[in-house]
């Protein structure tokens, strides 16, 4: 039996609840984009590294919210990467911090961009982002 455009609607009705107290509407089905992307690594090395990578075919530009620890320290930044098929400009903005982690770069290496993390210490620095990628 086909699946109706109705039972569809009822389904998602069915997973969806109002929490008064919070004001917010919750849901208990998961939802999927994508093109969010989001990920973590320590880093004890003062050596650039790839923090994240994607296919310069298939996306345009991205965005990234990056928070970075460091002990008792902290850096947060946004960053916006657009390209071109051969050159990537990046821009970093709302940078909030204690001290400076980290420096921020990209490049296209073969046929992927890359967001380039160079970490300032070599103590244990936690690198998380959350991403947005912006279809070609």
């Amino acid at each position: 039996m086909p699946i109706t455009n109705a039972f569809k609607i009822a389904e998602l009705i069915r997973h969806m609840s109002y929490n008064s107290t919070d004001d917010v509407i919750e849901i208990t089905k998961g939802t999927t984009d994508l093109n969010r992307i989001k990920g973590d690594a320590t880093y004890t090395a003062t050596t650039e590294v790839a923090l994240d990578t994607f296919a310069h075919a298939s996306f345009r530009a991205a965005r990234y919210i990056v928070a970075m620890s460091e002990g008792s320290n902290f850096h947060s930044t946004e960053i916006m990467i657009v390209h071109d098929g051969s050159a990537v400009t990046l821009t970093q903005y709302g940078t909030l911090k204690d001290t400076t982690l980290a420096t921020f770069d990209a490049d296209i290496s073969g046929d992927n961009v890359r967001l380039l993390v160079t970490p300032a210490s070599s103590n244990s620095t936690v690198v998380k982002f959350q991403g947005t990628l912006i279809d070609a």
